[in-house]
Protein backbone atom coordinates (compact mmCIF):
# COMPACT_ATOMS: atom_id res chain seq x y z
CA UNK A 1 0.00 0.00 0.00
CA UNK A 2 1.47 3.25 -0.93
CA UNK A 3 2.02 5.82 1.96
CA UNK A 4 2.69 9.04 -0.19
CA UNK A 5 1.09 10.75 -3.35
CA UNK A 6 3.00 12.58 -5.90
CA UNK A 7 1.75 14.84 -8.40
CA UNK A 8 3.50 15.58 -11.25
CA UNK A 9 3.25 19.82 -12.02
CA UNK A 10 5.55 21.61 -14.31
CA UNK A 11 7.34 18.40 -15.07
CA UNK A 12 8.42 18.62 -10.58
CA UNK A 13 8.05 15.85 -8.99
CA UNK A 14 5.73 17.12 -5.85
CA UNK A 15 4.96 15.19 -2.46
CA UNK A 16 1.33 16.52 -2.58
CA UNK A 17 0.34 14.85 0.81
CA UNK A 18 1.32 12.31 3.04
CA UNK A 19 -1.37 9.97 3.33
CA UNK A 20 -2.47 8.61 6.86
CA UNK A 21 -3.19 5.25 6.01
CA UNK A 22 -1.61 3.47 8.39
CA UNK A 23 -4.20 5.57 11.21
CA UNK A 24 -6.99 5.20 8.97
CA UNK A 25 -6.68 1.61 8.40
CA UNK A 26 -5.12 0.32 11.57
CA UNK A 27 -4.69 -2.75 12.51
CA UNK A 28 -7.88 -2.75 14.80
CA UNK A 29 -10.10 -1.48 11.84
CA UNK A 30 -8.63 -4.14 9.73
CA UNK A 31 -9.25 -6.62 12.54
CA UNK A 32 -13.05 -5.60 12.60
CA UNK A 33 -13.52 -5.84 8.88
CA UNK A 34 -12.02 -9.37 8.44
CA UNK A 35 -14.16 -10.43 11.56
CA UNK A 36 -17.43 -9.37 10.07
CA UNK A 37 -19.26 -10.20 12.74
CA UNK A 38 -22.88 -10.16 12.05
CA UNK A 39 -22.45 -10.68 8.60
CA UNK A 40 -25.41 -13.05 6.70
CA UNK A 41 -29.15 -12.68 6.44
CA UNK A 42 -31.51 -13.82 9.24
CA UNK A 43 -34.39 -16.25 8.72
CA UNK A 44 -37.08 -14.44 9.48
CA UNK A 45 -36.09 -10.64 9.96
CA UNK A 46 -38.70 -8.45 11.05
CA UNK A 47 -37.43 -5.56 8.99
CA UNK A 48 -34.95 -5.28 6.47
CA UNK A 49 -33.07 -2.00 4.92
CA UNK A 50 -30.47 -1.16 2.05
CA UNK A 51 -28.55 1.46 2.17
CA UNK A 52 -25.79 3.27 -0.36
CA UNK A 53 -23.04 5.50 -0.35
CA UNK A 54 -23.26 7.16 -3.47
CA UNK A 55 -19.26 8.51 -2.58
CA UNK A 56 -17.76 5.06 -1.84
CA UNK A 57 -19.93 2.68 -3.54
CA UNK A 58 -20.46 1.08 -0.40
CA UNK A 59 -23.63 -0.82 0.36
CA UNK A 60 -25.29 -2.31 3.37
CA UNK A 61 -28.26 -4.39 3.92
CA UNK A 62 -29.84 -4.53 7.90
CA UNK A 63 -31.83 -7.43 8.48
CA UNK A 64 -33.89 -7.14 12.09
CA UNK A 65 -35.50 -9.09 14.43
CA UNK A 66 -37.02 -6.79 16.62
CA UNK A 67 -39.26 -7.10 20.19
CA UNK A 68 -40.96 -4.11 20.34
CA UNK A 69 -38.28 -1.43 20.17
CA UNK A 70 -35.59 -3.60 21.27
CA UNK A 71 -33.29 -5.06 18.82
CA UNK A 72 -33.25 -9.08 19.40
CA UNK A 73 -31.12 -10.19 16.38
CA UNK A 74 -29.45 -8.24 13.47
CA UNK A 75 -27.31 -9.53 10.60
CA UNK A 76 -25.83 -7.24 7.69
CA UNK A 77 -24.88 -7.66 4.06
CA UNK A 78 -22.02 -5.20 3.61
CA UNK A 79 -20.27 -4.99 0.46
CA UNK A 80 -18.34 -1.83 1.63
CA UNK A 81 -14.95 -0.35 2.24
CA UNK A 82 -12.89 -1.98 5.30
CA UNK A 83 -14.14 1.35 7.07
CA UNK A 84 -17.77 0.23 6.15
CA UNK A 85 -16.95 -3.17 7.31
CA UNK A 86 -15.60 -2.77 10.18
CA UNK A 87 -18.23 -0.42 11.40
CA UNK A 88 -21.01 -3.03 10.63
CA UNK A 89 -18.92 -5.45 12.52
CA UNK A 90 -18.41 -3.19 15.74
CA UNK A 91 -22.38 -2.53 15.47
CA UNK A 92 -23.33 -5.90 15.25
CA UNK A 93 -21.49 -7.30 18.39
CA UNK A 94 -22.86 -4.54 20.46
CA UNK A 95 -26.42 -3.39 18.95
CA UNK A 96 -28.44 -6.96 20.75
CA UNK A 97 -30.72 -5.89 23.15
CA UNK A 98 -30.05 -2.46 22.68
CA UNK A 99 -33.61 -0.16 22.01
CA UNK A 100 -33.95 2.05 18.92
CA UNK A 101 -33.40 5.26 20.99
CA UNK A 102 -29.77 4.24 22.13
CA UNK A 103 -29.05 3.36 18.61
CA UNK A 104 -30.28 6.98 17.53
CA UNK A 105 -28.01 8.66 20.44
CA UNK A 106 -25.19 6.34 19.13
CA UNK A 107 -25.67 7.27 15.36
CA UNK A 108 -25.69 10.98 16.76
CA UNK A 109 -22.60 10.95 18.09
CA UNK A 110 -20.84 9.30 15.93
CA UNK A 111 -21.74 11.58 13.41
CA UNK A 112 -20.79 14.70 15.62
CA UNK A 113 -17.78 13.66 16.89
CA UNK A 114 -16.45 12.51 13.63
CA UNK A 115 -17.22 16.17 12.11
CA UNK A 116 -16.17 18.30 14.89
CA UNK A 117 -12.98 15.89 15.24
CA UNK A 118 -13.59 15.39 18.94
CA UNK A 119 -14.35 11.19 18.63
CA UNK A 120 -12.80 10.36 22.10
CA UNK A 121 -14.97 12.97 23.99
CA UNK A 122 -18.30 11.66 22.52
CA UNK A 123 -20.29 10.74 25.67
CA UNK A 124 -21.09 6.85 24.59
CA UNK A 125 -24.35 5.46 26.39
CA UNK A 126 -22.18 2.70 27.70
CA UNK A 127 -18.69 1.50 27.48
CA UNK A 128 -19.24 -1.11 24.54
CA UNK A 129 -19.54 2.06 22.55
CA UNK A 130 -16.14 3.15 22.87
CA UNK A 131 -14.59 0.70 20.27
CA UNK A 132 -16.15 3.03 17.87
CA UNK A 133 -13.08 5.62 18.93
CA UNK A 134 -10.97 3.55 16.85
CA UNK A 135 -12.76 5.99 13.89
CA UNK A 136 -10.96 9.21 15.56
CA UNK A 137 -8.56 9.00 12.31
CA UNK A 138 -11.70 9.33 10.13
CA UNK A 139 -12.13 12.57 11.47
CA UNK A 140 -9.78 13.77 9.33
CA UNK A 141 -11.22 12.89 5.96
CA UNK A 142 -14.73 14.01 5.37
CA UNK A 143 -15.10 12.10 2.48
CA UNK A 144 -15.05 8.86 4.24
CA UNK A 145 -17.48 9.97 7.55
CA UNK A 146 -20.20 8.28 5.78
CA UNK A 147 -18.61 5.16 5.22
CA UNK A 148 -18.41 4.98 9.14
CA UNK A 149 -21.67 6.39 10.21
CA UNK A 150 -23.83 4.32 7.23
CA UNK A 151 -24.19 1.21 9.24
CA UNK A 152 -25.87 3.14 11.87
CA UNK A 153 -28.08 4.77 9.48
CA UNK A 154 -29.52 1.98 8.03
CA UNK A 155 -30.38 0.52 11.07
CA UNK A 156 -31.86 4.28 12.28
CA UNK A 157 -33.39 3.93 9.13
CA UNK A 158 -34.62 0.24 8.99
CA UNK A 159 -36.53 1.14 12.43
CA UNK A 160 -38.09 4.02 11.42
CA UNK A 161 -39.82 2.43 8.14
CA UNK A 162 -40.93 -0.41 10.39
CA UNK A 163 -42.41 1.76 12.56
CA UNK A 164 -44.19 3.80 10.16
CA UNK A 165 -45.44 0.80 8.37
CA UNK A 166 -47.10 -0.75 11.63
Amino acid sequence: MLSKLFFLANNVKIHYVEVMINDLYQKAILRHAANATGHGELESPDISFTLHNPTCGDKITVHLSMDGCQINTIAHQTKACVLCQASASILTKVIESENADTIEVVFEELTTHLKEKTLADAKWPEEKWQELNIFAPVSDHKNRHKCVTLPFEAVVKAIEKMTTES
